[in-house]
């Protein structure tokens, strides 16, 4: 599911901004954005995030701001500013481009500022920053749920319209029994010019009654709908049992189709597959 959280702390080793989004998708997948100083702590993000997150494709921004009680820390690398420098001078030359070189421009690159051995404290570090991303995670995790109760709701839009259109196979399926035994006897009449033998006709009609006996299919997909129903209240992650109950579904479903001759039974049939096609790229996204 779709989601957004963003922290922002402050504190006497610096500025921390934690960003975290997330966006459809059947697995879990961690893609990170962090300060150069913050590489180190790239596994323990992605393992705090796999014990909070089933499924999605969550983006991980971590931005931090010197503060002034330890920018003290921080030393400027004069040859590393020079060199890039006589770089960029030769550069802007080469490609002549207008323009000057600003502090800033140098301020950018990697080696120019140094921190200091007490702005490394990784504890220290991992300790705000991991407040951060439980912060950041806390309002992802809201938005999530919010629409997941959108989503629910939806699902049961879609279950209620399923239900009925069993109940209608089921219908269908009685009166489509008595519509054969007319329409055979009245074809077999037509053809011998005379009364169909009672016997033979209620055996015919016993016959394709038993061919076509779809009640099994129907009670089990009431079963399904029952499951999902109460799956869908569950508080535990519920993504891969609502997979396993479309897959069920979907198999009384084909087996419906393939033992009915009957246009109304059909067409309620492909209902209840299109209903189950959309639940199932609901269900991907769920957990």
């Amino acid at each position: 599911m779709t989601g957004f959280g963003k922290a922002e702390i402050r504190s006497k080793l610096g500025n921390f901004l934690v960003e975290v989004s997330s966006v459809n998708n059947r697995y879990l997948e961690v893609s990170t954005r962090l300060p150069r100083q913050f590489m180190v702590f790239e596994s323990r993000i992605k393992e705090y995030l796999n014990d909070q997150v089933e499924r999605g494709k969550l983006s991980v921004y971590v931005g931090f701001e010197v503060s002034a009680e330890s920018a003290a820390g921080y030393t400027i690398n004069k040859e590393a500013a020079r060199a890039y420098h006589k770089q960029l001078i030769s550069l802007k030359k080469e490609l002549k481009l207008e323009g000057g070189i600003e502090i800033e421009d140098l301020l950018q690159f990697p080696a120019v500022i140094e921190a200091g051995r007490e702005t490394y404290d990784d504890d220290a570090l991992w300790a705000v920053l991991k407040k951060a991303l439980t912060k950041a995670v806390e309002g992802l995790l809201a938005m999530r749920t919010k629409e997941g109760s959108a989503m629910a709701k939806d699902m049961d839009k879609r279950l209620h319209h399923m239900e009925k259109c069993v109940e209608q196979v089921e219908k269908n399926a009685v009166l489509g029994v008595s519509k054969y035994r007319d329409r055979l006897q009245k074809q077999v009449e037509d053809l011998l010019a005379r009364p169909m033998d009672p016997g033979r006709l209620e055996m015919e009609v016993a016959m394709l009654a038993e061919k076509t006996d779809i009640s099994e299919e129907c009670t089990r997909f009431h079963s399904h709908l029952a499951q999902y129903w109460h799956a869908l209240k569950s508080k535990d992650t519920i993504g891969k049992r609502l997979n396993f109950i479309l897959q069920e579904m979907n198999r009384e479903a084909n087996t419906m189709s393939s033992k009915t001759t009957e246009l109304d039974i059909t067409k309620a049939v492909i209902s209840l597959k299109e209903e189950i096609e959309k639940l199932r790229e609901m269900a991907q996204n769920v957990e």
